[in-house]
């Protein structure tokens, strides 16, 4: 074997462990928002000076790497099918291989401009193709990483997610565009002011976004939770009626520091369709003394509809209004049928109520806004690993939509956003918690939320044009 083969496997390899430990730590379930920046740089500096099957094996190899974290997640909390995982990571393997050796062709052909832009946009098309059909919604994208730098979301109220992931793999297409072995200086300085202008005007924007001040009226919002081991408590059994008496109290605590809307997590109860009225009367009667709105999720039981639901209690005494969850976990909330209504609190079409799940879905979030909601309320159930990115989706959802988010998950995180995804409180619920606090109101809508999915669509017709080009 040639010394420059072997000075090529052994590049290669480093490239596979250097990238896939970097994508782990980018897009995780923790992930780390500086390295979701870098992981496509070592493979795309490697791309051009291999072989192209070197290059895509090398791209498959590091996503393997970086999302075998997720296994167990995927097989114990969520229990997912293990060969439903594995088709899963192979399918990405071969999507980020796809997007490689898509870059890789231009690189070697000296098209730098093609090859700057076509990492980008190839990687939202990959992203925003399996959100399409994906029962989980917009739940797999780079893009949450950034969650927490809201100078980087801002981008969402444009976008959505789709233009946050394109900001992620710009630095590295343009990187590998300007050092490739093939192109001419013009070009190379061609990209390179092309992408400071994209990223000044991105800059600016969200700068400017990220200053202003969501000027309407406050809503004063609390989150309980009383932790309870496994699924929903049966109410009518002396656990239930415990439980239901602890809640009563949490309650009083967070009506006293002032709140006005109270948000209990998801299936905290089971119940009989026909008695959940009456068996829930405890909480129907503190909001009424009180003065409050309460929120509860419970599992409404029935032989034929079971559901999974949001019962919205008023300070006036009025019958529940109550919310059916649109968007149900595949094998977990099988016994469920989804619901197709939209459910705002009584009398203020401003705070829209959903639960958990719904959030990954910004098509729900985007019907709210139109409807009038300036605010969502949200009982969930994390699997607590996962608390802190599902806690952020909702925070990016806000984002895309100009939605405050008041989102409380059992064995995950209370978090209250608003509209332009400041956190207000971020709390772990896995020993139960009680947190209040107020929240201004946006009236201004977004592009996103008028337009929707342009930008996806608009990056899988551009990566279609790049990959027919005569190369």
């Amino acid at each position: 074997m040639s010394g420059a083969v072997v000075g090529q496997v052994a590049a290669c390899v480093a490239v596979t462990a250097i990238s896939g430990w970097l994508f782990r730590l980018g897009s995780g379930l923790r992930p780390v928002a500086v390295a979701a920046w870098a992981p496509l740089l070592p493979l795309l500096a490697l791309a051009p000076r291999v072989p192209w099957f070197a290059a895509v094996s090398v791209a498959a190899g590091a996503w393997l790497i970086g999302q075998l974290g997720w296994w167990s997640f995927y097989v114990r909390d969520v229990q997912m099918p293990r060969l439903l995982v594995a088709v899963r990571f192979v399918g990405g393997c071969v999507g980020v291989a796809c997007v490689v050796a898509l870059a890789r062709a231009h690189l070697v052909a000296g098209h730098l401009g093609l090859a700057a832009l076509a990492v980008p946009v190839a990687w939202v098309a990959m992203e925003f193709l399996v959100a399409l059909r994906s029962p989980h919604g917009v739940s797999w994208s780079v893009a949450y990483s950034q969650a927490d730098v809201p100078a980087v979301t801002q981008v969402a109220s444009l976008t959505g997610v789709w233009g946050i992931a394109a900001l992620l793999a710009l630095p590295s297409s343009v990187a590998a565009a300007v050092t490739a072995p093939a192109g001419t200086g013009g070009e190379r300085v061609a990209v390179l002011l092309a992408a400071a202008a994209i990223v000044a005007a991105l800059t600016g924007y969200a700068v400017r976004r990220g200053r202003r001040a969501a000027l309407g009226e406050q809503v004063h919002v609390g989150l309980a939770v009383v932790e309870q081991p496994g699924g929903p408590v049966q109410i009518d059994s002396p656990e239930g009626a415990a439980l239901v008496s602890r809640y009563v109290e949490k309650v009083h605590l967070l009506a006293g520091r002032g709140a006005g809307v109270i948000v209990l997590p998801e299936v905290i109860f089971a119940v009989d369709e026909v008695r959940m009225v009456d068996r829930l009367q405890p909480l129907a009667r503190v909001a009424v003394d009180l003065g409050v709105d309460v929120v509860v999720g419970v599992a409404r039981l029935s032989e034929t509809a079971s559901a999974n639901v949001a019962a919205v209690f008023d300070a006036g005494g009025d019958p529940p209004s109550v919310y059916q969850k649109h968007h149900l976990i595949p094998g977990l909330e099988a016994a469920y049928r989804p619901g197709r209504d939209l459910q705002y609190l009584p009398g203020d079409r401003r705070l829209g109520v959903l639960i958990c799940k719904d959030l990954d879905f910004p098509s729900l979030v985007r019907a709210y806004r139109a409807g009038g909601a300036q605010m969502l309320l949200a009982p969930a159930w994390d699997f607590v690993r996962d608390g802190w990115l599902h806690s952020r989706m909702a925070v990016v959802r806000g984002v895309e939509s100009g939605v405050a988010v008041a989102r409380v998950a059992r064995s995950g995180r209370a978090t209250v956003s608003d509209a332009f995804g400041r956190i207000v409180i971020d709390a772990d619920t896995t020993q139960g918690a009680a947190v209040d606090a107020r929240v201004p109101l946006a009236a201004a809508t977004t592009v996103y939320s008028r337009l929707g999915d342009w930008f996806g669509w608009c990056c899988v017709a551009i990566t279609a044009l790049i990959a027919v080009a005569p190369i």
